[in-house]
Formats: C-alpha cells, sequence, structure tokens
C-alpha cells in the first residue's frame, strides 16, 4: 500500500501543477483528463478509487506524453512569461487559471550582445537571452554591445528600454 500512497501523491502533486493546453483552456469540457482525475477522489471504496486513480493517471500520461496537456511549475512558468516578455501576444490564457496572484512581468534586466544602427539614430539589439528589440524613436545616444539594459512595460502595451543607465527610449520586441 506504500508504494499506491507514493502513486496517489506524485498525481495530486502533477494535477496541482500548473496546467496549459493546446485547446483554449477555458472552454475544457466536463469530462477532461483532469476532471476525470479529481473525480476518483467521490469514490468511497478503496479498491475502486485506487483503479480510478490508476486509470486516470494512466490518461493523464498518454495526454502528457502525446504533449496534450503540458504541466509546468512555477518556475517554468515564471521562465516562459519572461522568454515571451514584449511580443505581441493573443489576449488568451496561455499558463493556466489567472488570479491576482499570478506574477506579471513588467520588467526585465538582460545585456545587450549585438547593436546595429538602422534608419537615423535608431538601433536594432539582439539581448543575451535571444530577443532582438527595435527602437522606436530617435536614441540621443549609442547603444554599445555588453550594455546592461533594463526594459519596463509603458503605456498602451509599449515599452522602454535604458542602456546603460542613459534617459529610457521607446522600443519594441522583433522576435
Amino acid at each position: 500500500m506504500g508504494d499506491s500512497r507514493k502513486a496517489l501523491t506524485a498525481i495530486g502533486a502533477g494535477a496541482l501543477a500548473v496546467i496549459g493546453t493546446a485547446a483554449d483552456a477555458q472552454s475544457a469540457s466536463s469530462d477532461s483528463v483532469l476532471d476525470q482525475l479529481f473525480s476518483c477522489r467521490a469514490e468511497a471504496d478503496a479498491a475502486r478509487r485506487l483503479s480510478c486513480f490508476d486509470a486516470a493517471a494512466a490518461r493523464l500520461e498518454k495526454a502528457r506524453g502525446a504533449r496534450e496537456i503540458v504541466v509546468m511549475n512555477r518556475e517554468e512558468v515564471r521562465e516562459k512569461r519572461r522568454a515571451l516578455f514584449g511580443l505581441p501576444l493573443p489576449n488568451i490564457n496561455l499558463f493556466g487559471r489567472n488570479d491576482d496572484s499570478d506574477e506579471k512581468v513588467s520588467l526585465i534586466t538582460t545585456k545587450a550582445v549585438d547593436v546595429a544602427r538602422y534608419g537615423r539614430d535608431r538601433w536594432r539589439v539582439r539581448m543575451e537571452d535571444g530577443s532582438t528589440w527595435e527602437t522606436t524613436e530617435p536614441a540621443r545616444f549609442d547603444p554599445k554591445k555588453g550594455d546592461a539594459v533594463i526594459i519596463k512595460s509603458a503605456a498602451l502595451g509599449s515599452f522602454r528600454a535604458s542602456f546603460a543607465g542613459q534617459s529610457a527610449v521607446r522600443i519594441q520586441r522583433l522576435r
């Protein structure tokens, strides 16, 4: 019975993780894999409950293997949100439930690894995280490779970046 308890604990921990699906999470049907797993708790008979949990765990494992369900812990969600910072994304719930406790990314600190001028006083900058940004207004300074960069969310979905402590300039993410 010790192995059964470990299995139930593992299933419960996995079920409590942040879940995202390829389909719209808000319109998930009541017979989803997780709902089936949760419904097993209502089974009064221990043997039937264990059988129900085993079957639900197998469906969950199959769905995860087929990438129909993605399970991430909070740290992985934070990393994904940071990686997507600045990209224009549709207003959908990519990382499970939205509530006030969700951490929104409004600032990133990074480093410029490649800087190229385009046009007059405008710059395209590749950051150490692989993202590429472009200034959308003339810069009164020349950003340099190796500069520390702070990018903040600004009004109306825009962003402002400060390179090496200089005045902030409007910037947009390309990729």
